[in-house]
């Protein structure tokens, strides 16, 4: 059995035997409120012989734990993996002096576009951000790019990018059908109560809604009159 200050870890009531067996170990404790202190020693163990997994959650850990240093070598050896290009975006982005990072957008968007062909949607709301502020080259309106990134990030259902996907559609598109459309789905979303500016993005859309579907009716009220009352006998106040 694995051991970790006076606790007992196996597989499956085995003993590990190799670096897979470390990482299912390292994995399951960090999943566990209980065990979670446990789940670097078996990490650690199971990226020595060279795990890939292993060594991308030891980068992520190292991250939220705000120990850059550690976590910055952790997650260059991470290719191909879309949170460890994201977290290194997010560095670069701010510029992390404590591991060497300066302030680069350039290397920022760099790694943004490489976690956003993985798939990661907080890199594809990075983007898209940064092309709204005028910070990176552009071949195409700001809200033409960011509505593009913004809007592969609301496919794969992340909240925020739908809530900003339907405010440049409102706002600066005026497609209000497109921007009630994204505006439902943001408050139908179950990620959205989980999200830091969950009740906000809620409030907003909701009352978008309002606002929209008032519209509608005060619309379609008025095709009703001009159907039924040709103007010249309207007489509205006689």
């Amino acid at each position: 059995m694995a051991h970790w200050q006076g606790t007992d870890f196996t597989v499956d009531g085995r003993e590990p035997a190799g670096a897979e067996d470390h990482y299912q170990i390292g994995l399951h404790c960090w999943n566990s409120a209980q065990h979670r202190a446990a789940a670097p020693y078996f990490l650690e163990i199971a990226a020595s012989a060279g795990h890939d997994a292993a060594v991308e959650l030891l980068g992520h850990i190292a991250c939220l734990q705000g120990h850059y240093a550690i976590a910055v070598p952790l997650l260059r050896r991470s290719t191909g993996s879309p949170r460890a290009s994201f977290y290194l975006g997010v560095l670069y982005h701010q510029g992390c002096p404590e591991a060497g990072m300066a302030r680069s957008l350039d290397e920022a968007a760099r790694h943004y576009r490489a976690a956003a062909r993985l798939g990661e949607p907080e890199a594809m709301l990075a983007l898209g951000e940064l092309y709204l502020e005028r910070l990176l080259p552009l071949t195409r309106t700001p809200a033409e790019h960011a509505l593009e990134h913004f809007l592969a990030a609301a496919e794969r259902g992340h909240p925020y990018a739908r809530y900003r996907a339907a405010e440049l559609c409102r706002t600066l598109y005026q497609d209000t059908g497109r921007a009630a459309a994204l505006y439902r789905s943001c408050v139908d979303n179950p990620m959205t109560g989980r999200h830091p500016l969950g009740s906000m993005m809620s409030l907003q859309s909701q009352a978008h809604l309002r606002e929209e579907a008032a519209t509608r009716t005060a619309r379609a009220a008025q095709q009703r009159r001009d159907a039924v009352n040709a103007v010249e006998r309207r007489a509205d106040f006689i």
